[in-house]
């Protein structure tokens, strides 16, 4: 049963992907099968731990706004914060916080943090590390997109040219527990990462 439940995982996983473009192959090739079993196994060997985790943050209390607010760094690559905004997805029952960063001309950064604490926020971060546990990646004219170890942790990221504009993304957890998305416009993926290291994540429990 709980094979069953991961295959139908990463059929909902691979479905929420963006449409690959018109000249894009239809029928699934060798890798592909490959590649989908890979993912199958991985997360087969995790879903003890998953399960765990998810049981133990549906009964932990959720970050506060203040707690949230705190993490988020004044400047991102030496722009300054533009705007901090926390608690919107309070509806959701999710604690959260996100900030953007700008030169207010061409270059941007945004930040944004989810609490995977509570009943809502346990399963986001399910869905999240059964993503970041699949062995995937796309590449087109434009850029690419994949999993991969990054920066010392498991992450989801990409990079893409947008006319002459490169836009980059990473989406990682820390701690497994807060689901953690970086956003650039006007960087690399190379240029993006430091602001890992400027997010205070220390402090979050």
């Amino acid at each position: 049963m709980k094979r069953t439940l991961l295959a139908l995982a990463v059929v909902s996983l691979v479905a929420c992907k963006k449409n690959d473009d018109a000249n894009a192959k239809t029928s699934t090739s060798v890798g592909d099968v490959v590649s989908g079993a890979k993912t199958l196994n991985n997360l087969s060997a995790s879903m003890d731990d998953i399960e765990k985790k998810m049981k133990e943050l549906k009964t932990t209390a959720p970050a506060t706004n203040d707690e949230l607010k705190s993490i988020l760094p004044t400047t991102a690559l030496g722009l300054a914060r533009t705007e901090i905004r926390v608690g919107d997805s309070s509806m959701m029952g999710l604690a959260s916080a996100d900030a953007k960063y700008s030169d207010n001309a061409d270059k941007y950064v945004e930040i944004s943090i989810v609490d995977g604490a509570g009943e809502a926020g346990s399963g986001m971060l399910a869905m999240l590390m059964m993503a970041l546990k699949a062995e995937s990646e796309k590449t087109d004219a434009e850029g690419y997109e994949k999993t991969t170890n990054f920066n010392n942790v498991r992450a989801s990221i990409s990079e893409k040219k947008n006319g002459e504009i490169m836009e980059s993304e990473i989406q990682y957890l820390v701690k497994d527990r807060y689901a953690v998305k970086i956003e650039g416009e006007g960087y690399t993926l190379d240029q993006l990462k430091a602001v890992m290291s400027e997010i205070n994540t220390s402090s979050l429990k």
